[in-house]
C-alpha cells in the first residue's frame, strides 16, 4: 500500500463492569484528513478515542499507528507515540494556575525542551496559528470560552504532532462559535497535513470538517463513509439521528 493510514481500528472491543461499550468496531483514518466519529450520548465515541492513542488497552481487538499495534506495548514504549498525538481535550483541560504561555509550553518541558528561547518562539509561533498572538501573559481565568479551545488546541500543536484527536471541540459553545473553532481546525489540518480524529455530536461541526464519516450507536459502526453519504444512508439509525438534527436525541 502506496499511502497506509494513520490509525488502523480492527474488531475492537471494550467493556466496562460487564457492559459492552464497543462491540466490534473497525475503521482505517487515512493520512492528511479529517475523520469525524458521529453520534448521540452513549454511542462510545470517546472510550473509542481513548484506545487511538493507547490511553485504553482493547478487551479484545487492534488499535494500529502508523502499522504499530499498540495492545501489548507496556507504557515505556507507547510514550513516544503519544507524543506523536496531540489532544484537544472536551473541556480544554489548562492549568489554572498557569498562565496561557506556560499552559502552552507544558509538552515541551515534558519532553525534555529546557531552552527559554525557544519555548518562548513555539509559543509565539503557535498562538498565532490560532489566531491570539501576543496573549501568552493571559491568565486561563480571563479567557471567554471559545479563547480557551484556541489556548488548548495551540498546545495540541505545540509539539508539531502528525495526528490531531479531538473530544467534542464545540461542546458549550454557542453556535457561531462552533462553526469558527470547526473551521479553524479545518483550516489547520490542511495547513499542516495532520491527520486528525473529531468526536462530536454536532452535525454542523462534521459537515464544515469531515473527509470521513463513521457513525457510531451503542458501539456499532453504523455508517462508514463520506459526509454526502451520510445523508443517503438508509439505516434506521442514522436517519434518527439526522432527523433529530444532530443533538443525540435518539
Amino acid at each position: 500500500m502506496d499511502n497506509p493510514p494513520y490509525f488502523e481500528i480492527a474488531d475492537l472491543r471494550q467493556a466496562f463492569a460487564g457492559q459492552e461499550v464497543l462491540r466490534g468496531v473497525s475503521f482505517a483514518v487515512p493520512r492528511g484528513g479529517t475523520t469525524v466519529i458521529l453520534g448521540g450520548s452513549g454511542a462510545g465515541k470517546s472510550v473509542l478515542l481513548k484506545h487511538l492513542n493507547g490511553l485504553l488497552k482493547p478487551a479484545s481487538g487492534s488499535v494500529k499507528v502508523s502499522g504499530v499495534d499498540l495492545g501489548p506495548l507496556p507504557e515505556r514504549e507507547l510514550r513516544p507515540i503519544r507524543r506523536r498525538i496531540g489532544v484537544l481535550f472536551q473541556d480544554g483541560a489548562l492549568f489554572d494556575s498557569m498562565n496561557v504561555g506556560e499552559n502552552i509550553a507544558f509538552p515541551l518541558h515534558e519532553a525534555g525542551e529546557r531552552d527559554e528561547a525557544v519555548l518562548a518562539a513555539r509559543v509565539e509561533e503557535v498562538l498565532s496559528l490560532v489566531g491570539l498572538s501576543g496573549q501568552q501573559f493571559k491568565m486561563p481565568g480571563a479567557l471567554s470560552g471559545g479563547m480557551r479551545k484556541r489556548v488548548s488546541l495551540a498546545r495540541a500543536l505545540a509539539p508539531r504532532p502528525e495526528a490531531l484527536l479531538c473530544d467534542e471541540p464545540t461542546a458549550g459553545l454557542d453556535p457561531i462559535l462552533s462553526e469558527s473553532i470547526t473551521r479553524l481546525l479545518r483550516r489547520l489540518q490542511e495547513e499542516l497535513r495532520l491527520s486528525t480524529v473529531m468526536v462530536t455530536h454536532n452535525l454542523g461541526a462534521m459537515r464544515h470538517a469531515a473527509d470521513q464519516v463513521i457513525f457510531l450507536k451503542h458501539g456499532v459502526v453504523h455508517y462508514a463513509g463520506s459526509p454526502a453519504g451520510l445523508d443517503e444512508s438508509e439505516d434506521e439509525a442514522v436517519r434518527g439521528f439526522i432527523r433529530a438534527d444532530g443533538m443525540g436525541r435518539e
